[in-house]
């Protein structure tokens, strides 16, 4: 237990890293600053549903591009590169693969103190996927973030994003916490709740992960969530790059 109590009680203050959105399920509530363009690639993020049949295993490659345009205010434009789902009836597999969807956003820093901060994203949804995983709708989303820094270590977070894809609108709570440990390694718990206001059919999950700040301006991470109801995807995971320039 010796590593758990080292989150609370480490000398000494760390140089805060780029704010990269990865691997959180929520808004970080802070914008860019020192850097202009920030690049995140997901290698990849995956998901595993077994809620019934089929049994549903899917990887995406996510890649999100952010560029600051002006002081407290950034565009990001997202695209699911490259999409591969594994289909599992029992008697037989059915795989598929191709591009997901893409959106574009604009996020403006709502307030920058310090010790609260906040932030707000909204965009568009494109449907850009492939045949096999496209829906044949655009949308959109809007989501606002708060943050409280309780030290130079710790801070708290909630998020919410309120998404319409076009076929399905939902809304995602995201409470988490997060623990620099040193200049290059970081900790965070978070859980997202989401309620699907068309069917019910909501998702509620919970985990954490790890950041690594391989330079002052390339991170990596690992992160891993669990259902928390049998209503809910039962395992996500994934890792991650993130680099600022």
């Amino acid at each position: 237990m010796r590593w758990l109590f080292s989150l609370f009680f480490i000398p000494g203050a760390v140089s805060a890293a780029p704010p990269f959105e990865r691997p959180g399920l929520g808004l970080n509530p802070e914008t860019l600053q020192q850097h202009r363009i920030v690049l995140e690639q997901a290698l990849p993020d995956a998901t595993l549903d077994q809620r019934g049949s089929p049994e549903i295993t899917t990887l995406d490659f996510n890649t999100l591009l952010r560029l600051q345009v002006v002081s407290r205010m950034e565009v990001q434009v997202g695209i699911n590169s490259y999409r591969y789902q594994k289909i599992d009836y029992g008697n037989n597999d059915n795989d598929q693969d191709g591009l997901g969807d893409s959106s574009i956003g604009a996020k403006f820093a709502l307030y920058r103190g310090e010790v609260f901060r906040a932030a707000l994203l909204a965009g568009m949804l494109m449907d850009t996927a492939s045949d096999g995983f496209s829906d044949g709708e655009d949308g959109s989303f809007i989501a606002v973030s708060g943050g409280w820094w309780m030290d130079d270590r710790h801070q708290l977070q909630l998020s919410v994003r309120m998404e319409d894809d076009g076929s399905e609108t939902s809304t995602t709570l995201v409470p988490s916490w997060h623990a620099r440990l040193s200049d290059q390694w970081a900790v965070f718990l978070d859980a997202g709740f989401t309620h699907n206001q068309d069917d019910g059919d909501d998702n509620n999950r919970a985990g954490g992960g790890i950041t690594w700040m391989v330079t002052p301006s390339i991170q990596l991470d690992a992160y891993g969530r669990g259902a928390l109801d049998s209503d809910s995807v039962d395992n996500e995971a994934g890792l991650g790059i993130a680099v600022a320039f």
